[in-house]
C-alpha cells in the first residue's frame, strides 16, 4: 500500500541511483488532498539504495506546478521483492485512471542524467520544469499551399497560417501528408 509523503520535496540527490521509472502517457484530471482537480501526470520511480530499494510514486501538476509523493508503507524493500512493488505502484496509478510507460534512460550514465534532470520528479524548483510533450502538436517552420494548375507549392499567407481554428487550414495541413 501506498500512502502520501508531505516530507518528500523532490528527489534530486538520487539522479545517480535510478533503477527504473514510467511515466503516464496521459493526464487524468486528479483532485489531490486540498486542493482543486487539475490534470495531472504521474511517474512511479525505483531507486536502489544499497542492497534495498525504494519505490515512489508522483504525482505531478502541470498547471500549478505542484507535486505530491507517494512512498510504500514499509519503506526500503528488498531487491527480491522490488519488482512486486514496483508493480503494486503500477497498478496503484492505473486504478487512478493513468496509462503508464516505461521510460527509456539511455545506455550511457551522462545519458541517464540528462533524461532523468528534465523529470519533475527530479527538480528541485518546479518553476523550470519546461513541459511535456504531447506529440498531439505539429510544428512547422514554412506552410506551403497548393495553387494553379502545375500544383507548384508557394508558401501560405500569414492569415491563412494563423487562422487555425477553420476548416481550410486543416485541410491544408492535413494536404501535406
Amino acid at each position: 500500500m501506498f500512502i502520501s509523503n508531505a516530507s518528500i520535496k523532490n528527489l534530486a540527490s538520487f539522479v545517480n541511483k535510478v533503477w527504473e521509472i514510467h511515466g503516464s502517457v496521459n493526464q487524468p484530471v486528479i483532485a489531490l488532498p486540498d486542493k482543486s482537480p487539475e490534470p495531472t501526470w504521474a511517474y512511479v520511480i525505483a531507486i536502489k539504495r544499497d542492497k534495498k530499494m525504494q519505490i515512489y510514486i508522483y504525482l505531478f501538476r502541470e498547471q500549478s506546478r505542484e507535486g505530491v509523493f507517494y512512498t510504500n508503507e514499509t519503506g526500503d524493500v528488498e531487491l527480491v521483492n522490488a519488482k512486486a512493488v514496483f508493480n503494486d505502484a503500477l497498478d496503484f496509478t492505473g486504478s487512478m485512471g493513468f496509462i503508464m510507460e516505461r521510460i527509456e534512460l539511455g545506455e550511457s550514465p551522462g545519458q541517464r542524467e540528462e533524461i532523468v534532470k528534465t523529470i519533475p520528479v527530479f527538480m528541485e524548483d518546479l518553476k523550470m520544469y519546461k513541459g511535456t510533450p504531447t506529440g498531439d502538436e505539429l510544428m512547422l517552420d514554412t506552410v506551403y499551399e497548393e495553387t494553379g494548375a502545375d500544383h507548384s507549392p508557394v508558401k501560405a499567407s500569414e492569415e491563412a497560417v494563423n487562422n487555425k481554428g477553420g476548416k481550410q487550414w486543416l485541410a491544408k495541413i492535413l494536404s501535406l501528408f
